[in-house]
């Protein structure tokens, strides 16, 4: 008798196991923002090799996983077996450490209808956490739609910032609404995230090829960034710096911001030199608004090729900056620098990763 109930048991002990895998399979956390896929199923990139231009890294404590951010374009993949999607969007590489990275992962795909080229790759990607959500900021392309009153008669196509939305630092992100949220008739692009006293702002780059000398320009966004609130407001003009490059025009790229410990904000932004190339460099708002009035060192923070840099903290605590050299690609390679906080300015350490 025993015999004849030992194998009925056993096989009651595995269905009871399966079905409560199954339930737990069926009930993921809908807050679980860990990789959804495990990461050795994504090819292993050393950051040595890691080329991505215009880097941002959102450094998620709740995961501790590091998140980089890439725009993705089907043409620039020549074999349809490397083709995430067939239309453009944008892919995100995972980290624990900043030195071996995992991906790409397809993040954000242009969808159907949208206002912008679908085949177009998104520029500038960067991922912020804002009342629990993520939101992806990211330059479109209408490239089919050239702007009339371009600087030197020029076909410039239309482009503009637009914001995403997602529960997960991985997607997928969805469009908040179907334009830009950069005002209309501006070509813009760069737009980032700062949120003061409560008001979330938008800070973009108003693009040099449309007005000669490209500005750093802000305008409030709505409590749900749904949309924005009143007219921009101008924070500088590359063409008021003496190292900048005015031939054929001034440019802004990269803005970017920190809280000092003093309480300077602090914006990084970058433009081309007239002899270093490619160049980082900061600026200061002593009254920690960001309407400035704002202060400007007399030379970047770093040249030769460097710049559209962005400040994290790892999870160690140290401050880095985050940035690309070499401006072309297929060169452009990450690199990450140890910075220090020094109350009234930044100061530059030492490279600790990337290529040189």
């Amino acid at each position: 008798m025993k015999k004849s109930i030992r194998p009925a048991l056993i096989c009651l002990a595995v269905i009871i196991c399966s079905y409560a895998n199954l339930c737990l399979s069926n009930n993921t956390d809908a807050n679980d923002i860990s990789p959804k896929t495990p990461t050795q199923e994504y090819p292993t990139i050393d950051i040595n090799d890691l080329a991505v231009h215009d880097p941002f890294i959102l450094a998620e404590p709740n995961t501790q996983t590091y998140y980089i951010y890439q725009g993705y374009a089907p043409f620039r993949r020549r074999s349809a077996a490397t083709r995430l999607s067939e239309h453009a969007g944008v892919i995100a590489y995972t980290s624990k450490d900043l030195v071996k990275w995992h991906g790409p992962k397809l993040v954000f795909e242009i969808p159907e209808g949208f206002w912008a080229d679908r085949n177009a790759g998104p520029w500038a990607p960067e991922v912020h956490k804002y009342k629990g959500k993520f939101y992806l900021f990211t330059t479109f392309h209408q490239w089919g739609q050239a702007d009339p009153n371009s600087y030197g008669g020029r076909k410039i196509n239309k482009r503009g910032t637009q914001i995403c939305v997602s529960d997960n630092p991985l997607g997928p992100f969805k469009p908040i609404g179907n334009k830009p949220h950069t005002p209309d008739g501006e070509i813009t692009l760069d737009g980032t995230f700062w949120v003061e006293d409560g008001r979330p702002w938008l800070i973009y780059c108003h693009e040099w090829v449309q007005i000669t000398n490209g500005l750093i320009k802000a305008i409030r966004l709505k409590d749900d960034l749904s949309g924005t609130i009143g007219e921009p407001i101008t924070l500088l003009n590359a063409a008021d710096f003496d190292w900048v490059d005015k031939n054929p025009g001034a440019v802004t790229d990269g803005p970017e911001f920190y809280r000092m410990k003093n309480g300077t904000l602090a914006m990084l932004w970058s433009s081309h030199s007239r002899h270093n190339l490619y160049a980082q460099t900061v600026a200061y708002s002593p009254s920690g608004k960001i309407t400035g009035p704002w202060k400007h060192p007399d030379k970047p923070l770093l040249w030769d090729d460097r710049g559209h840099g962005m400040l994290i903290k790892d999870f160690d605590g140290r401050l880095l900056l985050v940035l690309h050299r070499y401006f072309q690609m297929p060169g452009t390679r990450v690199q990450i620098w140890e910075i220090e906080d020094a109350g009234d300015e930044l100061r530059i350490k030492n490279q600790i990763l990337g290529s040189p």
